[in-house]
């Protein structure tokens, strides 16, 4: 009888807590590299379990689908980016920013040196590679009017994720949407030496690269699942930030080893730490300014649909 009644009394905790466990998905905006690190660490380190936070992190095939999922509610998080977000904000799609992962762009051009394409003015003419994501072209835009040409002196082309791909393979001469903590590694380590051209030098604001948004709805009917979130994404960074090999160890073994390049994210996660910390503030904060200015230079260029109220896009109450 005694047994029975422990055996009853463990069916009834079990069952107590998974009733409890909130199932929440995430969309990843890339393959797991070191900038998600800090997720995988806080799933490896028990951050979501202990806020009662079961997370389904996938990739989508399609990169350009994540806020679009977000915004109908088929993915209850997603990460994105600073431009991508407000031109969806202003195409009326209702997301939200509720943290900032890097607080500075990694977005980069890059070509091969043998290319000896150094700057915008050497672009004019040339073939550039993109991943189909939008915000993109209009980057890509700014900077050549930086150095007085425009978007139709040169040819682009979608190649979705396979920017290195095509880069040393000779289909494009330049990529845009390359991170320079990411596929510059990545062709080094290949034998290629790589011209970086980062976009803050050439006209495009200092944006906020990675961004964790969820949908207004989902947000207004689950606040405190999404600060359990939030706090979880916060406790994980902070972890990767402070234990970098570790957090490596915990994307390769929990991504896999067949999807992480455990050499290009060793070396990765060292150059994204200074991006992830902001001038001595807590992990996540979103300056108001910041956002004002990305606004500001988007809807100038006419890279958004209408006006917005900055106020209505982020939440400042889980980056404080």
């Amino acid at each position: 009888m005694k047994n029975f009644l422990i055996v009853l009394f463990a069916i009834i905790i079990i069952g107590c807590s998974t009733e409890n466990q909130n199932d929440v998905s995430l969309a990843l905006d890339w393959y797991p590299n070191s900038n998600h690190s800090g997720i995988y660490s806080a799933i490896d380190q028990g951050f979501f379990e202990s806020q009662d936070i079961n997370l389904d992190v996938y990739t989508p095939s399609d990169p350009t689908a994540i806020i679009s999922a977000v915004a109908s509610g088929r993915d209850d998080f997603g990460l994105s980016y600073h431009p991508d977000i407000l031109q969806a904000q202003s195409a009326g799609l209702e997301i939200v920013s509720v943290l900032s992962i890097s607080q500075h762009p990694l977005n980069s051009i890059m070509t091969l040196a043998e290319s000896n394409i150094k700057s915008p003015e050497d672009l004019y003419g040339k073939v550039i590679g993109y991943p189909g994501i939008p915000s993109n072209k209009a980057m890509l835009e700014t900077v050549l009017a930086n150095q007085g040409l425009g978007i139709n002196d040169v040819e682009t082309i979608d190649v979705g994720f396979e920017l290195v791909k095509a880069l040393v393979s000779g289909s494009v001469d330049a990529i845009i949407g390359a991170y320079w903590t990411h596929e510059s590694i990545v062709m080094e380590l290949q034998g290629y030496d790589v011209n970086i051209m980062k976009l803050e030098e050439w006209g495009v604001p200092d944006y906020y690269e990675l961004i964790l948004i969820t949908n207004k709805d989902f947000l207004e009917e689950n606040l405190e699942v999404v600060e359990k979130v939030v706090n979880s994404f916060k406790k994980g960074y902070e972890y990767a930030i402070d234990n970098p090999e570790k957090s490596i160890d915990s994307l390769v073994k929990i991504a896999g080893p067949e999807i992480v390049e455990e050499d290009v994210e060793r070396a990765g996660i060292k150059l994204l730490i200074p991006v992830w910390q902001s001038n001595n503030k807590p992990f996540g904060f979103q300056e108001k300014s910041k956002w004002i200015e990305t606004y500001d230079w988007m809807y100038k260029n006419d890279f958004l649909e209408k006006e917005l109220i900055i106020d209505d896009l982020f939440v400042k109450d889980f980056s404080n």
